[in-house]
């Protein structure tokens, strides 16, 4: 007891709040609510009330909720039922709460879970791990970007690279292994992970911006023990292999940090990886030539690319590379992969970074269209479906300061859009911003933190960027973004909206025929998802960088909104508004609204 009571003191000094809540919580505190059913069947046909998923179901990511209690005749009547604040959170909130009969789940930065009564926003319990400082202290990508739920368990991948199970009612650890070495690669764990079914949980690790192997890994919900690993560099995949210069791959990035899609009926999961590693090269004329006086030549297989994993194997089933050799920070790792019908033809949807909207079939992987969504992209001319090859690729010149648009938090990010069924819609932020990039002579200059011949592992791993970025605005315009509405698999436009300061929270689409959008600037929006139309706003006083959820307890629905300003690219936006924004600091709250 006197030990525990040396570790909460010790953790009051570093998040006082946060842990004085802790030491009081122990049991459940908030107003009683039923017993979750988070069972895999449960899971897998998420009740209309719940919020079961990131994109609230994993064999969709429509992030569309049936509910429409709340809609486009009543939605001026909307207002808050109650915000719960964390505390003071680095790099405020990015991820999207989970919602199970009653009783939401939050994550916070770094790897911190709390349960809250999703009616009155109540604490129920909060789990804070024990993790080496020093290991969060150097990256930079210590946040949460989500939870995963079934079985009765809560499964957070935590930002020193271990993953745990908790038991739902409690918060207790059912579970932990650690499955990437943090005090060496400088790796984690920030995205939310996929609950397949009973026997199998998918979830990436990040650090593409760091010489690192990355690695998806397929384990068992009972007990966590490790099904399979899939290599994004091509480990044990001599054709993959053959497209590093030597053994560049050993190094090569690619972590995927963001779930993917279940595709129950091809018995696989489709997932986006990051970029290679360092984050930018050199090549002179073309990177992709493995040949080339590069850092890392060729297209770096499988880097920056959609990937299809058979279930059962981890082994490859498809792959679509969105930036061959990916000199520009594109990867394919955030966005969503949306499951559609397309005449009985089943496809798969991803807003990719580089600017595109990318259609597949799903069980082939044949791309059907490509479709650019942003205005302001030069990296490409497109890409041609009957060679299989983007044209007339920018490639970067050492030395040179070069616009490239978009910039590195791309067209598209890891904030996702959303599909609806009544409209036959997706919905998506797009951003229009450039970058001036100068990337590094090989073996030169040393830009942000490590020169480009610097692969340092031991006693960590150093960021290994290679080159200078600066945000900047598109030609003869400033910085700016769209929320598009968009058949999703021909690219025609419906409407679009602007925005002069870019929007960085996901969407929802609701059976009430709205669609929730939380800008940087602190607005709560609520739009006719027709027409586009504004019906309702809010202001919450904290720019928005997570999810926006809807659930219904005893009869009442409402609208979960993320607030808190933050991230390294989060940042970046904002500094290209900073006039107009009024708070960048760090903080986070949920907000809950509803008509009662």
């Amino acid at each position: 007891m006197q030990r525990q009571r040396k570790v909460n003191l010790l953790r009051s000094l570093q998040r006082s709040w946060q842990v004085a809540a802790c030491v009081a919580m122990v049991g459940a505190i908030g107003t009683p609510v039923a017993l979750a059913d988070s069972s895999e069947e449960n899971i897998r046909h998420c009740p209309d009330s719940n919020w079961c998923y990131y994109d609230r179901a994993q064999d969709r990511a429509w992030r569309y909720s049936p509910l429409g209690q709340i809609n486009t005749d009543n939605v001026r009547d909307l207002r808050p039922a109650w915000i719960f604040q964390p505390g003071d959170v680095r790099q405020g909130l990015h991820g999207t709460p989970l919602v199970i009969d009653g009783h939401m789940y939050l994550a916070t930065n770094p790897s911190t879970v709390w349960r809250l009564n999703a009616a009155t926003g109540e604490r129920e319990w909060i789990y804070i791990p024990e993790m080496d400082a020093a290991i969060i202290s150097r990256s930079f990508f210590s946040h949460t970007r989500g939870l995963a739920i079934g079985d009765g368990r809560v499964y957070m991948g935590r930002a020193d690279g271990h993953m745990v199970a908790l038991d739902e009612r409690t918060g207790e650890v059912i579970w932990d292994v650690q499955l990437v070495d943090s005090s060496k690669e400088t790796a984690g764990i920030s995205g939310a992970g996929v609950f397949v079914s009973s026997d199998l949980f998918v979830i990436g690790q990040n650090g593409g911006e760091y010489p690192v192997e990355g690695k998806i890994f397929g384990i068992d919900p009972k007990d966590g023990s490790l099904k399979w690993t899939f290599y994004t560099t091509g480990r044990g995949d001599e054709a993959a292999l053959a497209t590093w210069g030597g053994d560049t791959w050993k190094w090569g990035g690619g972590g995927s940090w963001q779930p993917g899609t279940v595709d129950y009926a091809n018995n696989q999961i489709i997932m986006g990886t990051g970029n290679p590693n360092p984050d930018y090269d050199y090549c002179g004329s073309d990177c992709r030539d493995v040949n080339s006086d590069a850092i890392r030549p060729g297209d770096n297989l499988y880097t920056s690319s959609t990937v299809a994993l058979d279930l059962d194997t981890g082994k490859l089933n498809w792959y679509f590379q969105e930036a061959p050799s990916d000199p520009y920070d594109y990867d394919a790792s955030p966005g969503e992969y949306v499951m559609l019908d397309d005449n009985g033809r089943s496809v798969v949807l991803h807003p990719g970074k580089n600017g595109f909207n990318h259609v597949h079939d799903s069980k082939t992987g044949q791309p059907l269209n490509v479709y650019a969504d942003m205005k302001n992209q030069n990296w490409t001319s497109g890409f041609n479906l009957e060679t299989g090859q983007w044209e007339n690729m920018l490639w970067p010149i050492a030395g040179e300061k070069t616009l490239v648009c978009p910039a590195i938090d791309g067209g598209h990010s890891w904030n996702h859009g959303t599909y609806s069924p009544e409209t036959g819609l997706f919905y998506r932020t797009v951003q229009e911003w450039c970058m001036w990039l100068t990337v590094a002579p090989k073996g030169g200059a040393d830009y942000i933190t490590a020169g480009s011949e610097v692969r340092t592992t031991e006693p960590f791993a150093q960021a290994y960027m290679a080159a200078e970025w600066i945000g900047t605005d598109p030609p003869g315009q400033s910085s700016h973004a769209f929320i598009t509405a968009r058949d999703p698999i021909s690219g025609d436009l419906a409407w679009e909206r602007r925005y002069d300061i870019i929007p960085h929270s996901a969407l929802l689409s609701t059976g009430g025929g709205l669609l929730f959008n939380a800008t940087q600037d602190g607005w709560v929006e609520a739009i006719d998802a027709a027409d586009g139309s504004l019906l309702w706003k809010f202001n919450n006083g904290s720019g928005h960088n997570g999810g926006i959820v809807s659930y219904d307890v005893g009869g009442t629905q409402y609208i979960g909104v993320v607030s808190g300003q933050g991230s390294y690219v989060g940042y970046a936006v904002n500094a290209l508004n900073l006039d107009k924004l009024i708070n960048l600091k760090d903080s986070a709250a949920i907000v809950a609204f509803s008509l009662k």
